[in-house]
Formats: C-alpha cells, sequence, structure tokens
C-alpha cells in the first residue's frame, strides 16, 4: 500500500507549506505524497487525499464527540474515532477493525495509532512550529502492507490539529476570564 515505505531512511514529514492557510501536506524525502485540507477557516470539516483515496473528516457533538470518516462523496460512515475524555481514542473501522490512538508520554507531543494487539502502525511527532505546523512521521513493522495505513496517517494528523486548536481555544479562554 505504501510504496515508499521500503525505501529505508526516508524521512516521513507533515508540513504546512503556507502560514495560517489550513493545508498540510505529507512528504517522503519532501517529495508530496499527501495533503490535508479543511474547507473554512475554523471549522472541522477537512478533506483528506492519498494516492487514489479521498476521504472527509469532520468533528460534530460537543458532550458526546466524535469523528466521521467517509469516502468522498459518500454519505456513509467508513469509520468513526471516539476521543476518551483522559486522552486518546478508538477508532471503528466498518469493516470491523479497531485502531486505539495512545499518547506516547504527557510530555512527549508524540501521538499513534495501535492495533488492538498494541502494535504501533503509525505514529506522528508533532506539531509544532510557531507560525507553520509540521511533524515527524514514523511507521511500525508491517504498517506498508497494511491497507489502513494512509487513512490512519491522514487521520491522526487531523486528530492532532485538532488537539492544537482546542489547546489554543482552552487558553484563550483562560486568559480571557483571568
Amino acid at each position: 500500500m505504501l510504496g515508499f515505505a521500503s525505501s529505508a531512511g526516508a524521512r516521513l514529514e507533515w508540513r504546512q507549506p503556507e502560514a495560517f492557510r489550513r493545508f498540510h501536506e505529507f512528504t517522503v524525502d519532501g517529495v508530496g505524497q499527501g495533503r490535508l485540507h479543511f474547507e473554512k477557516g475554523c471549522g472541522t470539516l477537512a478533506a483528506a487525499e492519498y494516492g487514489n483515496s479521498r476521504w472527509t473528516f469532520k468533528r460534530s457533538g460537543f458532550w458526546s464527540p466524535k469523528v466521521t470518516v467517509r469516502e468522498a462523496g459518500s454519505e456513509t460512515d467508513m469509520a468513526v474515532f471516539t476521543p476518551r475524555r483522559s486522552g486518546g481514542g478508538e477508532l471503528r473501522l466498518a469493516t470491523g477493525g479497531k485502531f486505539q490512538l495512545k499518547s506516547a508520554g504527557l510530555w512527549s507531543g508524540e501521538w499513534a495509532f495501535e492495533t488492538e494487539g498494541g502494535a504501533e502502525v503509525v505514529s506522528v511527532h508533532g506539531p509544532h512550529g510557531l507560525i507553520r505546523n509540521r511533524g515527524e512521521v514514523c511507521l511500525g513493522l508491517g504498517a506498508a502492507s497494511r491497507p489502513e495505513t494512509p487513512l490512519l496517517l491522514m487521520l491522526l494528523w487531523y486528530l492532532l490539529l485538532l488537539m492544537q486548536d482546542d489547546a489554543a481555544a482552552a487558553t484563550s479562554a483562560a486568559v480571557a476570564c483571568g
């Protein structure tokens, strides 16, 4: 599925080419392989593409939030991510597969999707950057042959960007109320 993964030592990275534009690119050794962009300046609807695959991601709900994943143009959920209040969450695919989103540690800034058995499929350290976001990507053993890996790669970056936006909003609210 991920032909680039066989090239040992390849640099896998998410980057935001332009400041203040909600467009992000997944690159392998600097060459664009996938894209994620938010439809509006301050909404949660995003479109992602990798190769011939296209998806939309949308967060909804307040008390019981979830993120739905759909193939572009479809009204049917192909996956649903349910966050946990303590951090992380669970991704359930319509095909029956499940993946856990876990943090590598409280201050590490690294998050990963793992299989039910605890094997890491894809992880990202980031986002970081003062004006433009970027993050380093690592693939777990066997990730290149998993059909879900491109989706997990795109969804993980989307979720991390939402977490970053939520943290910034909480900080702004705390400052305004303080």
